[in-house]
């Protein structure tokens, strides 16, 4: 009888442990379904503004140039462009 109690208490052990180890395996595959699924869209796309102060500057000194070619042919910010006088 005692050892019959035993088993008994080292099954529900056992059980508890394997829906414990069941729900962190359904949640971490949610998780990971989750995470790659990822965006579907652009957060802010190529042919559109960010804010007010871009749409004015492109109206009113055209589009900004953003990149140019270093001398190595390497594109790098173009700082000078964007940050220069404006007539």
């Amino acid at each position: 009888m005692v050892s019959l109690m035993k088993y008994l208490h080292n099954f529900q052990r056992v059980q508890s442990k394997r829906a414990a180890l069941h729900t962190l395996l359904i949640a971490a595959l949610l998780a990971s379904l989750f995470v790659s699924t990822g965006c579907r869209r652009a957060l802010f796309p190529e042919n559109q503004q960010r804010n007010q102060f871009e749409a004015y500057n492109t109206m009113r000194f055209g589009p900004q140039i953003t990149e140019q070619p270093d001398p190595f042919g390497l594109p790098e910010p173009a700082l000078r462009a964007r940050l220069g006088q404006r007539d």
